[in-house]
C-alpha cells in the first residue's frame, strides 16, 4: 500500500511539474551564451566541423538577437573563443540533444532541460522519502517545484535542471549505501560519472561523503568517497578547465581580462564576492520573496537542527557538509547568475526544511524527532 501511495504521489508531482512548465514548451527558444555553447557541441557531435558549429550558433540566426543586445560578449569572437574551454566538459546534455535532434531540431536542448525540471522534482522527492514521512517529503518537493530560479532556468536550453536532478540522486545513492549496503554503489558510481559530464557541482556530494568518511570512520563512506573520486576524475583529467583564465574572467565582471595572473585575481576576488552578495541581496529584494524564504529558511532550519540534534545524525551531517560545499561552490565562481549556481544548494535546502518540519511536528505530538531515533547511515564496522 505504501509503495502504491509513493508511486501515485511521485506521479502527481511529475504531473504538476509538467503543467507548471507547459507554457515554455510552446514559447520560442530563448538562447543564452551558455546555451549556444551546448548547441555548438551538439552540432559537432552530429558531425559538423568545429568552426562551422561555432559559426552556425554564435554567427547565425539563433544568436542574432542576443548579439545585438550583447555585442561585447556574444557578438565578440574573441570573447566566444576565450569562454569555449569552460564548457567542453559538459557533454552529457549535448549528447542526448544530438540523439533527439532529428525530432526536436533546435528545440532539442530546451526539451531536455524541461524534462530535467520534472526529473529534479521527482529526485528531490525520492531523496526526502529516504528519511521523512510521505506527507512531509511530498510537501517539501511541492514547494521545490514552484521555486522560481528552478522554473525559470529550466525554461532555457541549459544543463542546470539535470545537474540538480543528478546531484539529488547522488545524495540519495550515498544515503542508501550508508544505510542499506554497498550494492547501492551501482547507483552512486554512474550518477557521479554523468554528473561530472553535466555540471561542475560533482564535487559537492563527493567531498561531502569524504568529510563524513573522516568523521564517521565508516567503511561504506570510504567506499563511497573512493569510488566517487574514481568516477569523477576521468572527466576532470580529460577535459581540463583553465581555472586561472576562468577566475580572471569572473572577477573582471565576465569581461575579457587584460591580465590573467594570480595576483590580478587575488586583487579583484574580494570585490567580486562583495558584488555577488550585493547582487543576490538585490535580486531577493526585487520581489523574489519565495526564493528568499526557501533558501534563508533552509539555512536557518539546518543550523538550528544541527544544534538541536547535537550532531547525532550522520545523514544530517552529510547534508550539512553538502550545504557548506554548495556555498563554497557559489563563492568560488563570484558572478551573479540569478540563483542559477545556487540551485546546487536545493537538495540540502529541501532536506533542511523537511527536517525542521518533521522535528516541529514530532515535538508537538510529543514524540522524538526522526533524526533522534533513526540511525540512517550509522557507522559500520
Amino acid at each position: 500500500m505504501r509503495n502504491l501511495a509513493v508511486l501515485c504521489t511521485a506521479g502527481a508531482l511529475a504531473a504538476i511539474a509538467c503543467v507548471n512548465i507547459w507554457p515554455a514548451t510552446g514559447d520560442p527558444v530563448t538562447w543564452t551564451p551558455d546555451a549556444l555553447y551546448y548547441q555548438a557541441r551538439l552540432l559537432e557531435i552530429r558531425g559538423a566541423d568545429h568552426d562551422e558549429a561555432i559559426a552556425r550558433t554564435f554567427g547565425g540566426p539563433l544568436s542574432a538577437e542576443l548579439r545585438a543586445r550583447d555585442p561585447l560578449h556574444t557578438g565578440n569572437p574573441t570573447w566566444v573563443a576565450y569562454n569555449e574551454p569552460f564548457y567542453e566538459r559538459r557533454l552529457a546534455v549535448p549528447v542526448v540533444g544530438a540523439a533527439l535532434y532529428p525530432a526536436g531540431h533546435d528545440r532539442s536542448l530546451l526539451d531536455i532541460s524541461l524534462a530535467g525540471y520534472v526529473a529534479a522534482v521527482v529526485a528531490v522527492f525520492g531523496l526526502l522519502l529516504l528519511r521523512f514521512r510521505l506527507v512531509v517529503a511530498a510537501g517539501v518537493a511541492l514547494a521545490t517545484l514552484f521555486l522560481p530560479p528552478l522554473v525559470n532556468h529550466s525554461s532555457f536550453p541549459l544543463t542546470d535542471s539535470w545537474g540538480l536532478a543528478l546531484e539529488a540522486t547522488a545524495f540519495a545513492a550515498a544515503i542508501l549505501t550508508l544505510d542499506r549496503g554497498r550494492r547501492w554503489l551501482a547507483l552512486w558510481i554512474p550518477v557521479i560519472v554523468v554528473l561530472s559530464l553535466t555540471r561542475d557541482s560533482t564535487w559537492i556530494p563527493v567531498l561531502a561523503i569524504g568529510w563524513c568518511a573522516w568523521r564517521l570512520r565508516s567503511r561504506s563512506a570510504l567506499w563511497l568517497f573512493g569510488t566517487g573520486l574514481a568516477a569523477a576524475l576521468p572527466a576532470l583529467l580529460l577535459f581540463r578547465i583553465p581555472v586561472q583564465n576562468l577566475l580572471a574572467l569572473l572577477v573582471n565582471d565576465s569581461n575579457l581580462p587584460s591580465d590573467t595572473s594570480w595576483s590580478f585575481i587575488a586583487r579583484h576576488y574580494p570585490g567580486a564576492v562583495v558584488d555577488l552578495i550585493r547582487a543576490n541581496a538585490g535580486f531577493l529584494r526585487d520581489g523574489e520573496w519565495y526564493t528568499a524564504l526557501y533558501f534563508l529558511g533552509a539555512g536557518l532550519s539546518l543550523a538550528l537542527c544541527l544544534i538541536w540534534l547535537r550532531r547525532r545524525d550522520p545523514v544530517t551531517l552529510l547534508m550539512a557538509a553538502g550545504a557548506v560545499l554548495s556555498v563554497l561552490y557559489v563563492v568560488a565562481a563570484p558572478a551573479f547568475s540569478a540563483f542559477r549556481l545556487e540551485l546546487a544548494f536545493v537538495p540540502m535546502a529541501a532536506y533542511a526544511i523537511a527536517l525542521a518540519t518533521e522535528a516541529v511536528v514530532a515535538r508537538i505530538a510529543g514524540r522524538a524527532p526522526a533524526a533522534e531515533h533513526v540511525a540512517v547511515g550509522s557507522p559500520r564496522p
